[in-house]
């Protein structure tokens, strides 16, 4: 299995990654692309003892680093990544081996979200967010997926003016899977400025791939929340109100809101 790394400015995870990444067995070759990074991103990964090949971008944008990435790769099943997610290389394995069941041409892992650190806002917004049934049919948000040769020749090379790859992914493979034995872990955002952020790029990258960032987040499912005791009135305040803003934020700016860093949710680890 091939891997590629899009990674813009993740010196705080890149390490860490690649640590994980090393304890796979499936991985034969993985591929770092250093896109439009202004930190030791390139050079962290080059020092890496599991030698990974590493290739800088200078613009950056996600769906030109994955198909830098892509394109220099040869073996199949072949995973996509992001640098700054928590996924086990025996979790990675599960999703290399879901890929040859009969009819599966995508996997991807469960999401498991870690709030450390998350303000009170947060963490109220999270308490609805997760409780969504879409959050729960969709197997975008994961930041990895596992493709067949077959799901790949469908995706890549990706649009240049694509965001949500695995939203484009959930949308365009519907013979995907969900391995409930992989998890990821998902880091919020700690506060509500990073959190507004994160969701301006989700609703810009939803309409890239005309999906509704609102499915299954409207008044009769804010209204059954609150009447099943899933949820507090305060939580669906917060939740729409941020949502709101983010909807508000991407039309007022015509929907540019660069893909950065979340640096709130970093930890710094450097070498």
């Amino acid at each position: 299995m091939d891997v590629v790394v899009p990674a813009h400015n993740e010196e705080f995870g890149i390490i860490a990654c690649l640590d994980r990444l090393a304890e796979s067995v499936e991985v034969n070759r993985v591929v770092v692309v250093a896109n439009g990074c202004a930190d030791r991103t390139a050079e962290l990964a080059r020092a890496h003892p599991s030698a990974p090949l590493v290739v800088e971008v200078p613009e950056p944008g996600k769906a030109a680093a994955l198909n830098a990435g892509d394109a220099l790769c040869v073996d199949f099943p072949r995973a996509y990544l992001d640098a700054d997610i928590e996924l086990r290389g025996a979790d990675l394995d599960a999703l290399a081996a879901a890929t040859r069941e009969p009819g599966v041409a995508a996997a991807m892992p469960a999401a498991r979200l870690d709030l450390t650190g998350a303000s009170w806002a947060v963490r109220r917004y999270y308490a609805v967010w997760q409780r969504l049934p879409s959050v729960h049919r969709a197997a975008s948000g994961r930041g990895v997926y596992v493709l067949t040769r077959d799901a790949h020749e469908r995706l890549f090379p990706l649009p240049p003016e694509l965001i949500s790859d695995d939203g484009h992914v959930s949308s365009t493979v519907p013979d995907r899977a969900v391995v409930s034995s992989a998890v990821v872990t998902v880091t919020a955002p700690r506060d509500l400025r990073s959190l507004v952020r994160r969701r301006q790029r989700v609703h810009r990258g939803n309409a890239h791939i005309q999906q509704s960032s609102a499915a299954g987040s409207g008044l009769a499912t804010m209204v059954t929340l609150v009447r099943t005791r899933q949820a507090y009135l305060v939580d669906v305040a917060v939740f729409v109100a941020v949502t709101l803003l983010a909807r508000v934020l991407v039309s007022t700016r015509g929907g540019q809101v660069g893909w950065g860093t979340d640096q709130s949710s970093r930890t710094a680890v450097r070498t």
